[in-house]
């Protein structure tokens, strides 16, 4: 047909095969075979050609071609319509739009569960630990640091006490130990889902899927998981008559105090107490 060089990729896999016309009569002869609703599709981009299946894909239904790891040979043709039927099988019986998914990236793409690019957790978290302190403070606009107290303590709040929620940093990434850190029950027994907790730990996952080389499976996994934040604390509230009353209460008191050293000290701690109440607790 055409020289190696425009020769085109093909459904993921392998080239267009050069007997064009003996790959054109199986696609005419086979694409009947396939069952109802998942059909063979030859689509061209420009010089490029791909074999692909079509059928209503889960979990919007609409119908769009989706690779299938054919070539374009009279053989990719007859794989092709066996992938089909598998397809079609597969739509009646499994009913999770994620399940699906994975099914078809073992079965119909042939990808394995673990490939060889998988880093362990330790590897993850020292990128998001290096990402987080290469950042700057978002109040300030400072550069965090190491050597800062508050930044280390700020980072141990919002990543690291999440990440050692993990027992083995030596794992892979895998939706299993995923559930197992997001579902730990609080430690007051309070109601998990719906919590501050829970979400931020919803947030970390998907920061740590996003660096895992399986991160479509885990954020499929993710993706059905409402994180939205539905219990609050109950805001501390005083109100401006109290705070009066207890503030001209301490500042008698104050002047009943032996000794003007302690008195000014009383005098300057009651201020900064008054400020704290004023600035803080915002009395109505």
């Amino acid at each position: 047909m055409s020289n190696a060089t425009d020769t085109p990729t093909v459904g993921g896999k392998g080239n267009y095969d050069d007997n064009y016309t003996r790959f054109m009569k199986a696609y005419q002869d086979f694409k009947g075979e396939c069952p109802k609703g998942v059909t063979l599709k030859l689509q061209k981009t420009g010089t490029r050609y791909n074999l692909l299946l079509q059928f209503k894909q889960p979990p919007t239904g609409k119908r769009l071609p989706k690779t299938a790891n054919l070539e374009c040979t009279p053989e990719g043709v007859i794989d092709g319509v066996k992938k089909a039927k598998l397809v079609s099988e597969a739509l009646g019986t499994i009913t999770s739009a994620s399940e699906f998914w994975d099914w078809y990236d073992a079965t119909i793409l042939g990808k394995n569960q673990i490939e060889d690019n998988l880093i362990a957790y330790r590897e993850i978290f020292q990128q998001l630990e290096d990402e987080y302190f290469a950042g700057y403070n978002r109040n300030t606009g400072r550069k965090r640091s190491r050597d800062i107290a508050s930044d280390l303590a700020s980072y141990d709040t919002t990543k690291g006490a999440y990440f050692r929620l993990f027992p083995n940093w030596d794992e892979y990434p895998s939706w299993e130990s995923f559930k197992a850190m997001l579902y730990i029950p609080l430690q007051n027994g309070e109601q998990l889902v719906g919590s501050k907790t829970f979400k931020e730990r919803y947030y970390i996952l998907k920061a740590i899927a996003e660096k895992s080389p399986n991160k479509d499976h885990l954020l499929k996994k993710l993706e059905p998981i409402d994180p939205k934040q539905t219990q609050f604390k109950k805001k501390q509230r005083i109100g401006i008559d109290a705070f009066k009353d207890w503030w001209y209460s301490a500042k008698q008191e104050a002047y009943t105090i032996k000794g003007h050293q302690h008195q000014s000290s009383r005098h300057n701690w009651l201020w900064v107490t008054g400020m704290t109440v004023m600035y803080g607790l915002r009395p109505t």
